[in-house]
């Protein structure tokens, strides 16, 4: 009996070594990375507003033992000289500097499917990262993501609470749905030749459910790219109240010339008065600009936007992107608005990128309602 329980005991002993070893590996083995942003936004909405901020994201996550890792990122947006705060939120809900724990997280990944559990980003049509600020959408959720089927990624997700740029309290997580959450599936299918198809549906109990439908057809022609889309959401509200949306696009590019030009349109068909919601993100709408969106147009909303886009690579600048997109809201509610976005992208290195965002929109039923703002980023990688 002793000497059984002598090779158990070195057995156990030797387990807990081996498991320790691997523990202490995961994380030497594990890898950091993040990025620095520095921020600026300027403001004109009946008075001049301005914000001025440095943040970013540092994350670590663990090598995998037996497929499962575990990681977490802190986020954090620390303003300097003015900090007004309006507009598109830098800081937090009483506009002071604020960290958070904006990730924390167990993966596994096992062949085709993975597993995250805790807080994490999503980028889906309706729950949405939207990083248009200092710290984007974050999501508590519990996901499960297969490419199990061939051609086809499904992806399930259990959301409980998020925090970020549209979330009602930016610098911490509050529930979404308190008691039931949000429930989503998704699908996209990629088995058909430049062709992509994905279909969505989003439940929140007494709240509102979702059916989303999306195409896209790429392709090529003897002066560059084309492509085009279409898509269809369905929210019903608890209140009865039900917005069917559409939506096509359309993009042609002249390669020779660097020129892409760009058409959207959407339209909501309201009952009882609903609007197209965004929910929990951006919206995946075509014709989402950089501040109004279909939500904006009201009941019966029709949206219309036409773009052109430069690529500063065919006169040597390379990584230069500047963009025109006008936007056009009317609706039920009387609105007659406009959006015009004038974008400068430049990635002057792989980890390195400057953006210029110039909005100006005009209210031509309620000037008071007119603003314009500017929107400058750097955004570091490492």
């Amino acid at each position: 009996m002793m000497k059984k329980r002598s090779i158990s005991t070195v057995m156990l002993l030797t387990g807990s070594a081996l498991t320790a070893n691997l523990l202490d590996d995961a994380f030497v083995n594990g890898k950091t990375e993040g990025y620095l942003r520095l921020g600026a936004q300027w403001h004109k909405h009946e008075k001049y507003t301005s914000d001025i901020a440095l943040g970013g994201r540092l994350g670590f996550e663990t090598e995998p033992v037996e497929g499962i890792s575990a990681g977490a990122a802190f986020y954090t947006a620390l303003g300097f000289g003015h900090r007004d705060n309006f507009a598109i939120p830098f800081f937090g809900n009483d506009n002071q500097n604020y960290s958070i724990l904006g990730e924390a997280y167990l993966k596994g990944v096992w062949k085709e499917t993975s597993v995250t559990l805790g807080r994490q980003p999503i980028d889906t049509p309706f729950a949405d990262s939207d990083d248009i600020g200092m710290v984007p959408n974050l999501f508590e959720a519990y996901t499960l993501t297969t490419t199990a089927l061939p051609d086809t990624t499904l992806m399930f997700s259990h959301i409980t609470k998020w925090s970020g740029v549209d979330a009602p309290v930016v610098d911490r997580y509050t529930s979404i749905n308190p008691g039931h959450g949000l429930q989503m599936l998704g699908a996209i299918y990629e088995g058909i030749k430049e062709t992509t198809l994905s279909a969505w549906y989003y439940h929140a109990d007494n709240m509102v459910d979702v059916l989303y439908l999306e195409g896209g057809y790429s392709g090529s022609y003897t002066l560059g790219g084309f492509a085009v889309g279409a898509q269809y959401a369905r929210q019903d509200f608890s209140s009865n109240a039900r917005a069917d949306i559409t939506g096509l696009t359309a993009e042609i590019g002249f390669e020779r010339y660097g020129i892409t030009l760009s058409a959207a349109w959407n339209q909501t068909d309201s009952a009882a008065e609903a609007i197209a919601d965004n929910l929990f993100g951006g919206g995946p709408f075509f014709t989402s600009s950089e501040h109004l969106t279909l939500a904006e147009a009201g009941a019966n909303g029709k949206a219309l936007m036409g773009g052109i886009s430069f690529d500063g690579g065919v006169v040597g600048r390379n990584g230069l992107t500047l963009s025109l997109n006008k936007l056009h809201l009317e609706g039920d509610g009387g609105i007659d608005a406009d959006e015009v976005d004038t974008t400068l992208h430049y990635e002057a290195a792989p980890n390195l990128t400057f953006d210029l965002i110039y909005s100006d929109a005009t209210d031509h039923q309620n000037h008071d309602n007119s603003f314009t703002n500017t929107r400058f980023f750097a955004n570091y990688r490492f």
